[in-house]
C-alpha cells in the first residue's frame, strides 16, 4: 500500500511500476490518457523520468488506467 501523499519524486517510480504491473506499454497508457502516436509515448517517459507533471486534466485517466486511486498522483 503507498502512503496517501507520496514525495513528488515517487511519483514517477509509482507510474512506471503500476504500468508495469499491468502489462502496459508506455503508448498504450499515453494512449489511455487521450494522447495519440508517438506523443503517448514520450508524455509517459516524461511522466515517469520525472521530467513532467502529469497534467491535472489527465490524472484521472491516469488512475484509471493504473488501477490506483488518483489521490496518490498528487504530491
Amino acid at each position: 500500500m503507498y502512503p496517501s501523499n507520496p514525495p513528488v519524486e515517487s511519483i514517477p517510480a509509482l507510474i512506471k511500476e503500476k504500468r508495469k504491473e499491468s502489462g502496459l506499454t508506455q503508448r498504450a497508457l499515453g494512449e489511455a490518457c487521450g494522447y495519440t502516436g508517438a506523443r503517448a509515448e514520450r508524455v509517459v517517459q516524461l511522466w515517469e523520468y520525472g521530467k513532467q507533471s502529469v497534467p491535472v486534466e489527465r490524472m484521472r485517466s491516469l488512475a484509471t488506467a493504473l488501477g490506483i486511486p488518483v489521490d496518490l498522483l498528487i504530491p
